[in-house]
This record gives C-alpha cells, structure tokens and sequence, in this order.
C-alpha cells in the first residue's frame, strides 16, 4: 500500500479536479512488488496519458477490467523487490503474465512472469515448489495492452 505525508500535497484537494489531490511524494512501508501501468485516457475530447502506481493484484484486476470506455492501458511494467528478483537491488521490468493461485498450504500466491523471461513469485517459502500451485488464474497478459 502507498502512504504519504499531509506535508507533501500539492495545493489543497479538489484543486486539480473534484475528488483529485495531487503529491509530491509517496512511499511505501512493506517490501512487496507493485504495478506501475501507463492508461490512455480521453478527457474533455483529447487524449491524455497517465501513470497508475498500483499496489496489488486486486487493484490490477479491477483497472483492467475496468468498464470505462475512454480509458485503455497502453504499458504495464512491474516494480520487483530485491528479496524477489535476488539482485541486491528493486528492479522494474515490463510484464508478459499476472498470474494467482494457492500453494499446497492454500496459501494466496502471485506467479510473475517478465519480458525478459524472468518468473517470480510472492512467496516467502524457502521450498516454494511453482508445479505445486493450484487454481491459478491469469489476471494478466500483455496481449491484453495497446501500445500506442
């Protein structure tokens, strides 16, 4: 989830549009992958891009699903944790596959898979075994974007 500080809003809410306020930072506390996604957007008769910082699968699920005929997704790209990816360091990279299901203790878990190739997992079991998850349900495929 993102948070942020009342010291780092941008004017007062409201004045950017009703139910809008911007910020000038946001942060995270927990160590969890997160999905940056670029939407086109037809606003007052013109086109406009912009970036969804967005926190989970659910989040994922529901913009993607979303019934709103003036918005479309043009890229999705994932933000990987170091414990995930192994390098030391998060890394973002664009998405192929969002995938969920449940390991053998009925555990909720997230399969990943990259442009690059890369297959990651949310899991945090040492002996997390892939071939052992079960109704898994894609929530994400690239075939599912229009890059403009």
């Amino acid at each position: 989830m993102f948070r942020t500080y009342e010291s780092d809003m941008a004017g007062v809410p409201g004045m950017f549009g009703k139910g809008l306020a911007h910020w000038h930072t946001v942060s995270r506390v927990l160590r969890m992958h997160w999905y940056y996604v670029t939407v086109q957007h037809e606003l007052e008769g013109r086109q406009v891009e912009y970036e969804l910082m967005i926190n989970d699968e659910h989040q994922l699920e529901a913009v993607l699903n979303s019934k709103d005929p003036t918005m479309v997704v043009i890229g999705a790209q994932v933000v990987i944790p170091a414990y995930m990816n192994g390098g030391g360091i998060p890394s973002m990279e664009p998405l192929t596959r969002v995938s969920v299901g449940e390991d053998e203790l009925e555990c909720v878990v997230c399969i990943i898979e990259v442009e690059g190739g890369a297959v990651y997992h949310d899991s945090h079991r040492k002996d997390f075994n892939r071939a052992l998850v079960s109704n898994l349900r894609e929530i994400f495929h690239s075939s599912r974007i229009r890059p403009v």
